[in-house]
């Protein structure tokens, strides 16, 4: 909201001692200034969908509209209201209330209006499991003398503006935006733009509510159909107040991703401004502490103060900004594409000293500013080509639950803060994802920023939006500046990281190949993936034969390819390890058959080495029954004439009603033998199951061997094998109490 001369306005293993998880879903409060389920002709969607529909809503405005004139800037061919302020302040003005256009987005998570009459803006989005509006709303549409300096007001009518084709809100943010709806099963997207005029610039703005997730997504696009280049500026104006109240609170803090900052604005002597409105960014101070106040936090703040990121919003491909109030413990992240939205900016109306509330609203109500632009600052500008077009999208979302924001993606918010409690120093930790994860698919790490040490994994709990994770650290020796937090997927995928550095090694696979192939020289195919910094070489092994040892083949190689030459009858297992750019390696895989496997054939033959057996569980109580599993797999080109015998040990008994298996199977029981005899063909497997039972009389802690020969195969008669062992009798004291059930 800033004006030149004008007042403006707006973080048990090593170190590891407790660890506590806590699911909370807090509960929904109002207080807000309008509720769209309130509102007549609420449509909620059904589970898993998104809906669409319109209504009317009922807003108190000063009858602004009676006392304006038109104004002309013939560089972007733009008219513009004016108010006569003379004449609108001598009419004594009242609010009368109005009915306005509410186009309602909602899905299982977000409930989100616009308000096409007043500038297209994103109105409200709130957040359903807490039931809050995190923008702000302006009970009253009221004039303020902001904005361009030529134009002389503004309204400070809350939620997300676009502003064009001028800084200071631009012109259109009260104009009526045209609108076009567009559902479909990925969600609801409703595209706003200013005009179709062919002879000027013009902006659409597409806002889509996407199925299952809780964030908004939003991509301006800027046009110029004339014949000429166009210089301008653009930006889009976040008005925020999360929490319950439609205010903010003196823990209100903003969140960015820069170093320093340059002021735009400010009335607090503390900057060492020699003018409350620099002309350019010249007057800069160190972000979040300058010389000892913490900027970040708004009740440190005196008077009013806006300024941007300098130089410009980041060099990395997403960046983010937002806000968190600490005591409402809830906030707003904004994802974007610095390489297009280069600027970032923030403003607020000061704490101890702030601009009187009168000028904007009439209940006492304040809100703090998170503006996203396409150059780097209000005096910088763009320039579109002629016939040319910019457009970016980027993702705005509530965040509640994590204690404080410190980073954020796309995926996920993710908080941080150290803490003091019985002489203990802890580390709390708050998630907040925008989509939902089934339990297990998820993991936390925290590692030593040092050396890579790890000091704790956690593998999530069913986690989604409304049900924010928070974790418990204790790692004695570790500041938070010292950990390093990263949130991946069950692919290894980075969702979210803080204090980021490349400790998980890259993740590597030998492709499948044919179970068997003609020639002796074959190709064999290997990839890989790594989080942080790509994959920079690989080791591939080669194994011959099931019996054989794993010996390297290539070493350090960064191909992905290679041809194998191989001896006709054998059978070769391959498998592969990555390294990335920072030297983390990847440990190799212990998989029975590593990760791909091929028959040299020459000649028609069955192939029975990957046939296996096994048992589970591997560790059993007395009169506990054992199930086993002998699968004759042939991966040849011929079909295998089978010969299996197993025989089970003894002091196990056999459980002749569970031993099932194809036709032609034998039992000798109690000489404790399975038998049988029969065809598999290519590509096929023969199944035998049975299961044994464990006596008091059988031996405990030794290893129970069971011992199948099959023959039939290339390989003449085959071994396979399972253990199990008796577990020792454990009794473990009661313990009553004493398990901390929730973090410090």
């Amino acid at each position: 909201m800033e004006n030149q001369n004008r007042v403006p306005y707006r973080q048990l293993l090593a170190a590891l001692t407790l660890l506590t998880i806590l699911l909370s879903s807090p509960a929904p409060s109002g207080g807000r200034a309008a509720d769209v389920t309130s509102l007549t002709g609420n449509h909620p969607p059904s589970p898993g969908a998104v809906s669409f529909h319109t209504t009317t809503l009922s807003i108190p405005t000063y009858p602004y509209a009676d006392h304006l004139t038109t104004g002309y800037n013939p560089t972007y061919n733009m008219t513009y209201p004016i108010l006569d302020w003379k004449s609108y302040t001598a009419a004594s003005p009242h609010p009368t209330s109005r009915e306005y256009e509410l186009l309602v987005l909602e899905n299982d998570y977000l409930r989100v209006t616009l308000l096409p009459e007043l500038g297209g803006r994103v109105y409200q989005m709130t957040f359903k499991p807490t039931g809050h509006d995190v923008l702000y709303q302006n009970p009253v549409i009221k004039p303020t003398h902001w904005g361009p300096p030529e134009q002389g007001w503004w309204l400070a009518i809350g939620g997300i503006e676009w502003g064009l084709p001028v800084d200071e809100h631009g012109y259109e943010w009260g104009q009526p935006w045209d609108y076009q709806v567009v559902t479909s099963t990925a969600g609801v997207t409703v595209t706003l733009r200013d005009t179709d005029a062919a002879d000027r610039l013009r902006a659409a703005v597409a806002v889509h509510l996407p199925v299952g997730r809780a964030h908004l997504t939003i991509t301006p696009r800027l046009e110029n159909p004339t014949g000429s280049a166009i210089s301008y500026k653009y930006w889009a104006n976040g008005m925020l107040a999360p929490g319950p109240a439609n205010t903010v609170g003196p823990d209100l803090h903003f969140v960015f991703d820069a170093a320093e900052m340059s002021v735009h604005s400010t009335g607090d002597d503390r900057l060492d401004c020699h003018s409350p409105s620099p002309t350019g960014p010249d007057c800069r101070f160190s972000w979040p502490l300058y010389q000892g106040v913490d900027f970040s936090r708004l009740g440190n703040w005196r008077q009013w103060l806006g300024f941007f990121e300098y130089p410009d919003a980041g060099s990395g491909p997403i960046e983010m900004a937002g806000a968190y109030d600490t005591a409402a413990d809830e906030g707003v992240a904004r994802i974007f594409p610095p390489d297009l939205a280069q600027g970032s900016k923030g403003f607020a109306f000061g704490w101890s000293e702030p601009i009187d509330w009168r000028q904007w609203t009439d209940d006492g109500s304040t809100y703090v500013e998170l503006h996203g632009g396409v150059a780097p600052t209000f005096w910088d500008t763009a320039v579109l080509p002629a016939g040319g077009a910019l457009a970016w999208t980027e993702y705005w979302y509530p965040v509640s639950g994590i204690g404080q924001l410190n980073t954020a993606t796309v995926e996920a918010a993710l908080g941080a803060r150290e803490r003091e409690a019985d002489g203990l120093a802890y580390i709390l930790i708050g998630l907040h994802t925008t989509a939902p994860h089934p339990a297990g698919s998820t993991t936390l790490y925290a590692w030593s920023r040092d050396d890579c040490t790890e000091l704790a994994r956690w593998t999530l709990p069913a986690i989604e939006p409304g049900t924010p994770l928070s974790a418990s650290l204790i790692a004695p020796g570790h500041a938070l500046a010292d950990l390093a937090l990263a949130y991946l997927d069950d692919a290894g995928v980075l969702l979210a990281s803080l204090n980021p550095r490349d400790c998980l090694p890259p993740r590597s696979s030998v492709a499948p190949l044919p179970m068997w192939v003609a020639t002796t020289t074959f190709t064999v195919t290997w990839s890989g993936q790594d989080v942080w910094t790509g994959v920079a070489s690989y080791d591939v092994q080669v194994r011959d034969g099931y019996p054989g040892t794993w010996t390297t083949w290539l070493t350090d190689t960064a191909a992905t390819s290679a041809p194998f030459t191989g001896v006709p009858g054998h059978t070769y297992f391959f498998r592969a390890r990555a390294r990335d750019a920072s030297g983390n390696q990847e440990p190799y895989g212990e998989s029975e058959w590593g990760q791909a496997f091929t028959t040299v054939l020459t000649e028609p033959a069955p192939v029975l080495v990957t046939s296996r057996k096994s048992a589970a569980p591997r560790l059993a109580r007395p009169h506990q029954a054992i199930s086993y599993t002998i699968c004759v797999s042939n991966t040849g080109n011929l079909t295998a004439s089978v010969a299996l015998t197993d025989t089970h040990p003894a002091r196990l008994v056999l459980l002749t009603g569970t031993v099932a298996g194809p036709p032609g199977f034998t039992l000798d029981d109690p000489g404790g033998l399975i038998y049988w005899r029969g065809d598999v063909a290519p590509g096929e497997a023969a199944r035998i199951t049975y299961a044994l039972y464990l006596t008091t009389e059988t031996p405990i802690g030794a290893g129970l061997t069971n011992t199948v020969t099959i023959a039939g195969g290339l390989e003449g008669e085959l071994t396979r094998r399972a253990t199990v062992v008796r577990a020792y009798p454990v009794w473990l004291p009661l313990v009553v109490g004493g398990w901390p059930r929730s973090s410090p």
